[in-house]
């Protein structure tokens, strides 16, 4: 019997360059009813802290947001745990990181590779939550 690779989180790179377990932030889709929607690995994207310094500003603007599933009101970002966005917040931060100025065009595919997935994920999703591993 052949064994089956197992799945893997995809990993988005800017400049990041250290061990491949590292602190940062793993994006995924929020579903608000989780009965009906199987969130698999590959359906989630993780960004390494050093990377994702380039869009943090973005998504702390939006703060306080209140939690769409226990109603608890979340002041701030938290980089230790989970931070559900519904739908609505996303455009925004959208809006700001296609306007960032960029220097290196790196960064550009970067950010531009970032909104495209967030996009694809709203097309089907109630939202995105990023849950940071510090």
């Amino acid at each position: 019997m052949q064994r089956q690779a197992k799945s893997k989180i995809p990993v988005l790179l800017y400049q990041y360059e250290g061990p491949e377990r590292n602190i940062g932030f793993t994006l995924s889709p929020l579903y608000l009813n989780e009965e009906m929607h199987e969130i698999r690995q590959e359906d989630r994207l993780f960004i390494y802290d050093e990377d994702f310094k380039h869009i943090r500003p973005a998504i702390h603007r939006v703060f306080p947001l209140t939690d769409p599933q226990s109603g608890e009101e979340l002041q701030v970002f938290d980089p230790c745990w989970d931070n559900p966005m519904v739908k609505e917040v996303w455009p925004g931060i959208l809006a700001e990181l296609e306007q960032v100025e960029v220097v290196e065009p790196e960064l550009r595919v970067f950010l531009d590779s970032l909104t495209t997935w967030i996009r694809n994920v709203l097309a089907s999703a109630d939202g995105i939550e990023v849950t940071g591993n510090l």
